[in-house]
């Protein structure tokens, strides 16, 4: 793999984060979920959730985006998962597509068990 810059950053909020997801914005097809795909084999449980590849993932932040409740909504959707505190990497990719998931951002924040990192394109026309 062609080492990048970004993979250097994304290691450094990994180190360094203190309550904090990280939101990757870029145009489309420059590289955003292959980073993150490379990045995630560091962690033990890596967790995916492209919202353009499968809309119906979206379901997850209906209603209340408490952390804990996401969690549920995430194990009830997504067969085999494993959620292990401080091992595990939450990816959010095409959040553009997924305004709750934006939203829940924060909760999953705060709550600070996982990381989470949220990709996407076209966030400034979205937000």
């Amino acid at each position: 793999m062609l080492k990048r810059k970004i993979f250097n950053i994304i290691q450094e909020w990994k180190n360094t984060k203190n309550k904090e997801c990280l939101l990757i914005k870029g145009a489309r097809q420059v590289g955003k979920t292959f980073i993150v795909d490379e990045f995630s084999k560091q962690y033990e449980s890596y967790i995916k959730l492209n919202f353009i590849e499968n809309p119906e993932l979206k379901e997850i932040f209906d209603g209340e985006i408490s952390a804990i409740e996401i969690y549920k909504k995430m194990s009830l959707k997504i067969p085999n998962i494993k959620f292990i505190e401080g091992r595990t990497l939450i990816f959010l990719d095409e959040i553009q597509d997924c305004p709750n998931a934006r939203t829940a951002l924060k909760f999953l924040a705060i709550d600070n068990k996982y990381d989470v990192i949220a990709s996407g394109s076209l966030l400034r026309n979205k937000l």
